[in-house]
């Protein structure tokens, strides 16, 4: 059953609990570039967030979706960024109810797409698209939206929508720096977004080291709890 406007006008109720990070340039200063970070009141006896997400069924994950989008224009008028980045599911662009829910929230101006950045997880698979979705995605990129690529080298690329010139924005984890002192994977990755002039933000920037060394790769934004540690909300 497809949500009621009214269910969705109500962002509210059943709130969800989030974390927020700045996203800095390349000087380190903020520009009112934010991710909302859904994270769970209860792990249910999994370890972490990424395992507690990895056990989800797909039903649970493109439910879990819909809520945090409803919850989006809460945080917009809460926070007031001037782009607040949200996480995505690939599968959930599949499902005819989260495509319906989303057409409803900007077509009724709940959400400004002018202000979101969605960010496509990239550590589970995408199926192909039906026309349906990169309709939905071009519709929110014509109103002003930003499409990124999250964990961009870490899980499964999705080359289509970057074939289709659908992405503005990749993600690369700072796990790629740390493991085995690997800079030159790193450094390709920042080398590849400039030259499909698509932005680069380095994820994961827990040290001023991180930082510096970013910024040497190459890398257009960062983001980490180095620069700032705001409490959950």
């Amino acid at each position: 059953m497809f949500m009621t406007f009214a269910a969705l006008a109500s962002s509210n109720q059943h709130k969800l609990n989030f974390q927020f990070q700045e996203i800095v340039n390349a000087q380190g200063y903020k520009q009112g570039w934010i991710e909302m970070l859904y994270r769970p009141n209860n792990l249910k006896g999994y370890p972490n967030v990424e395992k507690y997400f990895k056990a989800l069924s797909t039903l649970q994950k493109v439910e879990l979706d819909i809520r945090i989008f409803e919850q989006i224009n809460a945080n917009l008028s809460s926070k007031k960024p001037n782009r607040l980045s949200v996480n995505l599911m690939p599968f959930t662009l599949l499902s005819p109810q989260f495509r319906a829910s989303f057409r409803l929230l900007m077509d009724h101006k709940i959400i400004d797409p002018n202000l979101l950045c969605i960010e496509i997880v990239e550590s589970d698979s995408l199926p192909p698209l039906c026309s349906d979705s990169i309709d939905l995605l071009k519709t929110f990129r014509a109103q002003g939206g930003w499409i990124a690529l999250d964990d961009f080298g870490t899980g499964f690329a999705h080359w289509e929508l970057l074939q289709i010139e659908l992405i503005d924005v990749i993600k690369v984890a700072n796990q790629n720096l740390r493991h085995l002192g690997n800079k030159g994977f790193t450094y390709g990755l920042a080398k590849f977004a400039r030259s499909l002039n698509i932005t680069s933000v380095l994820e994961g920037v827990e040290t001023e080291e991180d930082f510096i060394n970013g910024v040497e790769l190459g890398f257009d934004h960062f983001q980490g709890w180095h620069f700032n540690q705001e409490q959950t909300q």
